[in-house]
């Protein structure tokens, strides 16, 4: 009789311990699936934020462009339609961006804005050609700040 009380009580004990480790392994797995959902998700957010990166860049840079062409002869007044949506673009730069893109992006404005509004009524040719210039080479110097922003890769923090 006492090896059938032992047989009940090893018995207990073995599918206790098969339960406890059975439950332990449910949690553990449930863990590690939750974390590589967050994983997940996380690295869904920033290529969607990086792909929205891009399309206010390109919107900024192509808006850029085409003021300083649009206004090669002629000033532009500070209350019209094209020069309010570069303000627009150029406000959604600096708001999603870290702290390079927005100095870029303002160096940017800055000379677009100084050439733009430059009264081309009598103008010094070497003047308006310096200004088209440095107007042109923060462009080129906020693309490359910009792709530089748009290519990098998803790291786990």
């Amino acid at each position: 009789m006492d090896l059938t009380w032992i047989n009940v009580v090893d018995t207990a004990v073995k599918i206790g311990l098969g339960a406890l480790i059975s439950a332990l392994a449910a949690y553990l797995a449930l863990i590690k699936s939750q974390a590589h959902e967050d994983q997940k998700e996380a690295r869904s957010h920033f290529y969607k934020l990086q792909e929205e990166k891009k399309s206010k860049y390109v919107e900024l840079l192509v808006q850029s462009q085409e003021l300083i062409q649009a206004n090669l002869y002629a000033s532009c007044s500070p209350d019209s339609e094209g020069y309010k949506k570069y303000l627009r673009a150029f406000n959604e730069v600096q708001i999603i961006s870290s702290d390079t893109i927005r100095l870029a992006a303002f160096n940017l404005v800055s000379d677009v804005q100084a050439f733009i509004f430059l009264n081309k009524n009598q103008p010094e040719i070497e003047l308006v050609d310096k200004m088209v210039a440095s107007a042109r080479e923060k462009v080129s110097i906020f693309q490359k700040v910009a792709q530089d922003e748009v290519i990098k890769c998803y790291q786990k923090t």
